[in-house]
């Protein structure tokens, strides 16, 4: 029995050795993989730093950049803003200089500043008006001379005057101002001008010469809206023809004319085509 028992407890011995020495090596291996894992997440956690120390030194480049560039782009705001006051200011202060300009022109009663359309010695109606006028002079010293003739030798000598001017008239106007249709001159029935016809439809204005402080000016009307104003010719401080722009009337475009059409404007003969452009896209505003 006792024999029995000293091979049972060698046995468990053995049993209890074997145990332990593979748990020895069970834990060793745990041990060795432990560190390795350790070692492993020791130098990912080193890149990973490294990584984060780079991308935040990059973040603050950045911040300090755009802070840089925030800082210029203010500053160079600053001084746009400064320009466009300085720009504003100057506009401001031409626009009072050329109102006052505007105002003493308007104003002024001078004959240098305002050249009238019938002195022009380069417009060809300006010598037709002359010849005609002379004519009639002519014509009514003759006719003063029989001055003890009849009443109705005067009416008769009134009618062939008329006739013989209608005539004139044809004779001396140009071409393109000649009557439209028959020789007919009685004194209701005008002549009527093929160019200024043309111009009027072209434009949808009606021309018309006025005289204001013994200067001739045109006058131009846009039947529907109502819409008046005066042109006429002026010379500036260097003795160049200029056109002088005044409304008269704006009709019913009283709540959509701009501000350039309630002003007195000056301008080149060169800009007129630029002038009546400007004008035909209002009056399109009435149809």
């Amino acid at each position: 029995m006792e024999a029995l028992y000293s091979k049972l407890y060698e046995k468990y011995t053995r049993l209890k050795t074997h145990k332990a020495s593979e748990l020895e090596h069970y834990n060793f291996d745990q041990e060795q993989k432990f560190k390795t894992y350790v070692s492993a997440a020791d130098e990912l956690i080193d890149h990973l730093q490294n990584e984060k120390d780079t991308l935040d030194a990059q973040v603050n480049e950045l911040r300090n950049e755009l802070s840089s560039i925030r800082s210029a782009k203010d500053e160079e705001q600053k001084k746009y803003e400064h320009m466009l006051l300085k720009e504003n200011l100057k506009i401001k202060e031409l626009s009072e200089e050329l109102e006052r300009i505007n105002r003493r022109e308007i104003h002024s009663n001078t004959n240098n500043e305002i050249v009238p359309i019938k002195q022009m010695s380069t417009s060809p109606l300006s010598s037709i008006k002359t010849n005609k006028s002379s004519m009639r002079k002519r014509l009514r010293s003759s006719i003063d001379e029989h001055e003890n003739t009849s009443q109705e030798e005067s009416q008769n000598d009134l009618v062939k005057e008329n006739m013989f001017l209608g005539a004139i008239d044809d004779a001396n106007q140009p071409k393109c101002c000649r009557r439209r249709l028959g020789n007919s001159v009685n004194g209701s029935d005008p002549s009527m001008c093929m160019f200024q016809e043309l111009v009027e439809s072209l434009l949808d204005l009606k021309f018309s010469i006025a005289t204001q402080n013994d200067d001739t000016l045109m006058t131009a009307v846009h039947d529907s809206s109502g819409y008046t104003f005066n042109l006429g010719y002026v010379k500036n401080a260097l003795g160049e023809e200029e056109l002088m722009y005044k409304v008269s009337s704006l009709g019913t475009f009283e709540r959509v004319a701009p501000e350039w059409m309630r002003d007195v404007m000056l301008f080149s003969k060169s800009m007129s085509r630029i002038f009546f452009k400007k004008v035909s896209a209002i009056m399109k505003l009435q149809e």
